[in-house]
């Protein structure tokens, strides 16, 4: 009976503690956690041309980003940059490639006295398109292309050597045409 008698008890005891613990665990006023944050998205972009640091960059992807956000990763502009060809306000996606060209300097058609006399038919590399480029003897249309990239990537040449430094022109090919490019 004494046995009986524990029995009953220990479970009374224990399901007034369970009960008290039910209530308990209702009466708590602790927050709710907060639901996780969704993960950060990201884009990437690359970024040539007149650009101080040519690469591709990451943005948080906030939905409303441009190419101004872009330029500003890659630490702005270079002086050569011209801003009238790209639109910086335009939105910015995955992948892209954003390229910022070089001013195009125009002095032949800038009126020097007495400038069409001296240049005669000299091919102006600072300011000639690769159709013009390809008249020079030994330039054809990918190593045009690549004059014209060189020039947006560095600058406007400083003298007719630097045309060296373009990938394919050696002393050879230069020899070949130096007498008619100008700066």
């Amino acid at each position: 009976m004494f046995k009986k008698k524990f029995l009953i008890g220990f479970f009374a005891t224990a399901l007034g503690v369970l009960i008290i613990l039910f209530f308990i665990g209702l009466a708590d006023e602790t927050p709710a956690l907060p639901p996780p944050k969704p993960p950060v998205k990201k884009i990437s972009v690359y970024i040539s041309g007149q650009i101080k640091n040519i690469s591709v960059v990451e943005l948080e992807d906030t939905g409303d980003l441009k190419i101004i956000d872009a330029v500003n990763k890659a630490g702005g502009l270079t002086d050569y940059a011209d801003t009238e060809i790209v639109n910086m306000a335009a939105p910015l996606t995955d992948g892209q490639h954003i390229h910022i060209p070089a001013k195009e300097i125009l002095l032949q058609e800038q009126n020097f006295s007495g400038s069409a006399a001296n240049s005669g038919d000299l091919v102006n590399i600072n300011t000639a398109d690769a159709e013009r480029l390809t008249t020079l003897k030994g330039i054809g249309p990918a190593l045009a292309q690549r004059i014209v990239e060189y020039r947006e990537q560095n600058g406007a040449f400083k003298n007719i050597d630097e045309i060296k430094n373009v990938r394919g022109i050696g002393q050879k090919k230069f020899d070949a045409f130096k007498d008619k490019i100008t700066t």
